[in-house]
């Protein structure tokens, strides 16, 4: 995973790191984000197991609102072919970013360390599962 950008707001005051898988398009692109609070993603065909029975909504930055159209977990192949499970993943159709909650990771109990240009994110049992260059 390495990092396409760092974007910081000043209105809503969220800083959001960026990270993308070892495709060359941006709708492979996966966006660590601390400003939403569940993992998104648009892309139906990567989804495992989607369970539609998972009804929530999701309100945006300006304020506009969808209905994710279920939950699901997600397969991630990192740069160095390593992969990993996302869990609770919404499935939200319209969206052409992915996201992965910063704040949902900590939930579970997942750890993250900024340091030497890099953030590392750590699953519960402390095994690097992200890996992103700072910029």
């Amino acid at each position: 995973m390495r990092q396409t950008g760092v974007r910081e707001t000043t209105k809503s005051e969220y800083v959001s790191l960026s990270g993308e898988t070892n495709h060359t398009n941006d709708e492979a692109s996966w966006y660590l984000d601390i400003g939403c609070s569940n993992h998104m993603t648009g892309r139906r065909d990567w989804l495992l197991d989607l369970d539609t029975s998972i009804k929530s909504i999701v309100r945006f930055a300006d304020d506009s609102i969808i209905k994710p159209e279920g939950s699901s977990k997600v397969l991630i192949t990192r740069k160095d072919e390593k992969v990993v499970y996302m869990h609770n993943l919404l499935y939200v159709p319209m969206m052409k970013n992915n996201l992965l909650s910063l704040g949902q990771l900590l939930e579970k109990r997942y750890t993250m360390n900024l340091q030497q240009r890099h953030v590392e994110v750590f699953n519960e049992k402390q095994r690097l599962v992200l890996k992103a260059p700072l910029t």
